[in-house]
């Protein structure tokens, strides 16, 4: 059974995501970052709307993946930092990012991506 931390910005079909980890996942960590807000809101530290919708993005994400254990909440504003606390935490056998392409992102995901691919050597 694998330790799988599924970090991911986008709501997008979680089927694809099942079908992608398959059955054997023991233990299942999903972190959603809280991109949706504004710079007011991310300079003023306004991000209680962006947490819960990040909150509730990751239990349903959650939900729809077969584990043992399951652990859903919301990451910080910056997918790397969310990456990188995450895995503090939690002893990923592997680590599965999914973010929007840089033309859909929101501002604080541009480019995270690639950020995360190089910190993790990918």
């Amino acid at each position: 059974m694998r330790n799988v931390l599924v970090i991911s910005s986008s709501e997008w079909p979680v089927s694809a995501l099942r079908a992608a980890l398959g059955e054997d996942v023991g233990e299942l960590r999903v972190v959603v970052p809280a991109v949706h807000q504004s710079r007011l809101q991310w300079l003023t530290n306004a991000d209680d709307d962006a947490r819960e919708r990040a909150d509730e993005a990751a239990s349903s994400i959650a939900e729809a993946v077969p584990s043992q254990e399951t652990e859903a909440s919301a990451g910080d504003s910056d997918p790397l930092l969310a990456v990188e606390d995450a895995l503090r935490e939690f002893p990923a056998d592997e680590v599965v990012v999914v973010t929007r392409p840089d033309e859909e992102a929101t501002w604080l995901e541009e480019g995270s991506s690639e950020a995360i691919a190089q910190r993790l050597g990918g």
